[in-house]
């Protein structure tokens, strides 16, 4: 049983997306908040697991000894959402199952998946390409009735969320204008290109998918929108390695799940464009980064 010294420590450090203010009131109220929880859907907390910004992951066990996950958040609507996005997906069996839900509480109680390390885990087995295409299937042979945000919105939303980054002068000294303005012009036609228009997950990064022991690969954290399928391989292709490894990837990806191998890697290339200028903008440049222009210049 964790102590609410624990909770409170762990609600106050999602300072960095919520504020210190907003996130010390949410760690000083989240031990009250999760009595409540446990004793109406009846639980034992067993440990603070880890997780993302925007919450606080406690594992339990409940009355029968099932696993599950309590998600707890100070952005009610943002989980909220997520469940819904969860609870679409869940005919594919891809993605840990909805028990609970308290929209106005900002709580969830999922499915715990065993043995639980993503897939970025140095401890994980790395997935192979057959099984990325295969998840890739369930994911998007999905409805898109009911989705409602768009890959458009989101590229839009990177422009400038990105471009910002890429002016300030500690980046631009290391990757130039010419290259971002190419990385946006190549996006664009990306995007006016696509027929498709499939339910694509949306931010799938090896840390947002599970080895499970029943289900193989399950995900979490979707931020469903409707698009180019290709926008939920690139994380696959941009992970690690060299520029011809890289490429590689997504040259064995690409007919696995029948996408031009072409296409495959304009993707890729401006994912590593704008992953360079994230990481040159936090951390500095470094060899990774270089790796990531050398690919994305690669032709």
């Amino acid at each position: 049983m964790i102590t609410d010294e624990e909770l409170v420590r762990a609600g106050t450090a999602l300072d960095d997306r919520f504020g210190a203010e907003r996130a010390t009131a949410f760690g000083q109220a989240l031990p009250g908040l999760v009595a409540d929880l446990i004793d109406r859907w009846e639980l034992e907390v067993r440990e603070v697991l880890p997780s993302g910004a925007t919450s606080v992951v406690l594992a339990v066990t409940d009355l029968t000894g099932t696993a599950g996950a309590l998600k707890v958040s100070p952005d009610a609507e943002f989980l909220a959402r997520q469940s819904t996005m969860l609870t679409h997906l869940a005919p594919t069996g891809r993605v840990p199952r909805v028990l609970h839900e308290d929209a106005s509480a900002g709580a969830v109680l999922l499915e715990q998946v065993l043995p639980g390390e993503t897939l970025d885990s140095s401890r994980a087995t790395p997935p192979t390409p057959q099984e990325w295409a295969d998840l890739l299937q369930d994911l998007h042979g999905t409805s898109t009735v009911g989705v409602t945000d768009l890959l458009r919105q989101r590229c839009e939303d990177m422009f400038r969320r990105i471009g910002a980054r890429q002016a300030l002068e500690r980046v631009s000294a290391h990757i130039p204008r010419e290259l971002w303005a190419h990385t946006v012009q190549e996006c664009q036609s990306l995007l006016e290109t696509d027929r498709e228009q499939v339910v694509i997950h949306g931010d799938l990064h090896l840390g947002n998918v599970l080895r499970s022991q029943e289900h193989g690969l399950v995900v979490i954290d979707p931020k469903l929108c409707v698009g180019d399928r290709c926008f939920d391989l690139v994380d696959f292709v941009v992970t690690n390695g060299t520029s011809d490894q890289m490429t590689t990837r997504a040259l064995e990806l690409a007919p696995l799940v029948g996408i031009d191998a072409e296409r495959v890697l304009r993707w890729c290339r401006v994912n590593a464009v704008a992953t360079a200028i994230s990481r040159t903008t936090w951390t500095g440049p470094d060899e990774w980064t270089q790796t990531l222009l050398e690919f994305a210049q690669q032709r």
